[in-house]
């Protein structure tokens, strides 16, 4: 038996500046965010997701999205009813469309799903299965789970701040300086509302823009390390590790 097929395992991958208008499903998805970002809205909500981000949307929810300068690639499956009921029954709020907020974890978990779908050999599907039962788990689990409320303003737009050019070196006092607020406020609330640190942020906000690089170009690893803001190869090589699991020449490979 396929079992990736049986789950409707696939990976999907969609254009830069693109959008998805609002739309419903017959069936309940898990999706898993490998790399890029997108703003989404269901059930009268918007949310902000990234590489790293699990997240469920219950059957005919409606729900668009929005994607990005760097477009997006997810891993998509439709559980089971039983696996779904098997939550519901142990709390989980599938119904309110919850999400798992994103982890350098989850992440590879879905790159080595990615790699066990492209494989060609007798366990590949056998793999897929238990990957992706293991991201039902995490969803089950709810470590890290968003909450429903928004950031307020101020520290959206510093976040938007540094998503416009990650590269280019801030200081918590300057930051602080520019949100109004006190250094160790704004410290404290980026981790509250993000789930990481300003520092985690803009290291994985540069990884990402040096794996669409990878991807896209054929740059050599110094330029696209420098462009990203690394101070050199050794800890370009270090994070994109740290968040990819590989190194950033093998990630090059294994996305051609």
């Amino acid at each position: 038996m396929n079992y990736a097929h049986s789950l409707q395992l696939h990976v999907s991958r969609y254009a830069p500046n693109s959008a998805l208008p609002l739309h419903r499903h017959d069936e309940a998805w898990l999706c898993l965010v490998l790399d890029g970002a997108y703003e989404e809205q269901i059930q009268s909500r918007r949310q902000q997701h990234a590489a790293g981000d699990l997240l469920f949307c219950p059957a005919h929810a409606e729900h668009g999205q929005c994607f990005g300068a760097a477009g997006a690639v997810k891993i998509l499956f439709s559980p089971s009813a039983q696996a779904q009921e098997y939550l519901l029954e142990r709390g989980v709020p599938l119904g309110q469309a919850p999400s798992v907020q994103r982890s350098p974890q989850l992440l590879r978990m879905g790159l080595r799903l990615a790699r066990e779908l492209r494989a060609d050999d007798a366990f590949a599907s056998l793999a897929a299965e238990g990957l992706a039962l293991e991201l039902l788990a995490a969803l089950g689990r709810g470590e890290g789970r968003s909450p429903t409320a928004q950031p307020p303003p101020w520290l959206r737009r510093l976040r938007e701040g540094i998503d416009e050019d990650p590269s280019v070196e801030l200081s918590l006092d300057y930051l602080a300086q520019q949100a109004g607020r006190h250094p160790v406020h704004v410290a404290r609330s980026f981790r509250t509302w993000y789930g990481e640190t300003m520092g985690e942020y803009v290291r994985r906000v540069r990884t990402e823009k040096a794996a669409l690089l990878l991807r896209s170009t054929r740059r050599p690893l110094i330029e696209i390390a420098l462009d990203c803001g690394f101070a050199g190869a050794a800890p370009f090589s270090r994070s994109f590790r740290a968040a990819y699991g590989m190194t950033p020449s093998a990630y090059r490979q294994t996305m051609r």
